[in-house]
C-alpha cells in the first residue's frame, strides 16, 4: 500500500496540477493525503474541491494555523496508513509512472528509500533540464555523504527530491525536526541515508518548480546561514565513523556553502552599516569552524566592511 501526501502553503496557483499528477498515475495510490498549512488563498477551495469528487482516496486535513513546513510533514506522515510513503509538495508535480517505477526498485533492491530523477520547470511549467545532466551521475547504495554534501545546495537545487521510503523507517529516525524552520528535507535525508540504503530510477517521474521566490533573498539570508549550521552541528556526531578523509570531504563542501552565506551577511550589514551584526557574525563563523580557514576569511570580511 502507498500513500501520497501533499503539502501546501498558499500554493493555489499550482496545487490543482499537483494533485491532478498523482490522480494520473498508472499506478494508484491507496490514498491521497492533502494537508494545508493555513493558506489564506484559495488553496482549502481548491483541496475541498478535490475531496468532494475523490471522497474514497483524497483525505484532506486543514490547519488552522500556520505550523510550518517540517510539522505540517509530520502531521502528513501520521495519517498516512500506507507501508510506502511518496509526496509532493504543492507547487510541483509528478509524472505518470512515477509510483509504479519508483515501487519495483524499492522492493527488487531491499532499499529503504528510492529516489529519481527530476526535471526544474517555471512558474508556466516549462521544462528547464533534468537533474542528472548537471551532475556527475545519481548514485545509489550508501549515500550518506551523498546527502550530508550534495543536498547542501542553495540555488542549484538537490538530487533528492519527493523520495518513496517505509513509513516505519522514518518513524525509526525521528521524522522531522520540527525545531527546524527550513532545509528540514535536509536534515531528514541526512539521517534517513545513515541507516538505510537509497535506491535511484533514472526516469524522470517529477518536476520541481523555481519559482522567482525560490533560493536565496536578502531577506532571509541570515535565517540559511543559522538553520543550516544547525543542522550541521546538528549531525556532524554522525561522521564519527567515517574515514577523516570523508569527514573533511564533508566538512569542506559544508564550509564552503556556508561560507557564501556568510559572504553574503557582511555585504549586507556593510551596506546597511550594520557593526556589531558585522562583529557577530564574524565570530559566529570563526567559533562554528575553528579552523584557520574561517579565521581568514570572517577577518578578509572584516577588513571588506
Amino acid at each position: 500500500m502507498i500513500s501520497v501526501y501533499i503539502t501546501s502553503f498558499n500554493k493555489g496557483k499550482y496545487l490543482r496540477q499537483a494533485i491532478t499528477s498523482v490522480l494520473n498515475q498508472s499506478l494508484q495510490p491507496e490514498e491521497i493525503i492533502i494537508v494545508d498549512d493555513g493558506s489564506n488563498d484559495n488553496s482549502r477551495e481548491i483541496i475541498k474541491g478535490f475531496a468532494s469528487r475523490y471522497p474514497e482516496i483524497i483525505k484532506p486535513i486543514i490547519n488552522e494555523n500556520n505550523y510550518g513546513i517540517a510539522k505540517t510533514r509530520n502531521i502528513a506522515i501520521s495519517h498516512c496508513k500506507g507501508e510506502l510513503i511518496t509526496y509532493v509538495d504543492g507547487d510541483d508535480y509528478f509524472f505518470p509512472s512515477k509510483l509504479e517505477s519508483e515501487l519495483k526498485i524499492i522492493r527488487n533492491g531491499n532499499y529503504g528509500c528510492v529516489y529519481s530523477n527530476h526535471v526544474f520547470v517555471d512558474e508556466f511549467s516549462n521544462e528547464n533540464g533534468c537533474f542528472a545532466d548537471k551532475e556527475d551521475h545519481p548514485v545509489e547504495g550508501d549515500l550518506f555523504i551523498e546527502n550530508f554534501t550534495r543536498s547542501f545546495h542553495v540555488n542549484s537545487g538537490s538530487n533528492f527530491h519527493n523520495e518513496m521510503f517505509y513509513k516505519n523507517n522514518a518513524i525509526k529516525i525521528g521524522l522531522y525536526d520540527e525545531n527546524i524552520q527550513i532545509w528540514e528535507d535536509w536534515d531528514f535525508r541526512i539521517r534517513m541515508s545513515k541507516k538505510f540504503r537509497y535506491g535511484y530510477c533514472s526516469e524522470v517521474n517529477s518536476a520541481y518548480r523555481r519559482l522567482p521566490t525560490t533560493g536565496l533573498h536578502n531577506s532571509s539570508i541570515n535565517l540559511h546561514y543559522h538553520e543550516q549550521i544547525k543542522i550541521y552541528n546538528k549531525n556532524k556526531l554522525l561522521m564519527q565513523d567515517l574515514k577523516q578523509q570523508q569527514q573533511s570531504h564533508i566538512h569542506n563542501r559544508v564550509y564552503s556553502k556556508i561560507k557564501y552565506l556568510f559572504i553574503q551577511i557582511m555585504e549586507k550589514s556593510r551596506q546597511d552599516k550594520y557593526f556589531f551584526r558585522t562583529i557577530y557574525y564574524c565570530i559566529h563563523f570563526i567559533v562554528t569552524f575553528r579552523t584557520r580557514k574561517s579565521i581568514s576569511a570572517a577577518l578578509r570580511a572584516l577588513k571588506n566592511t
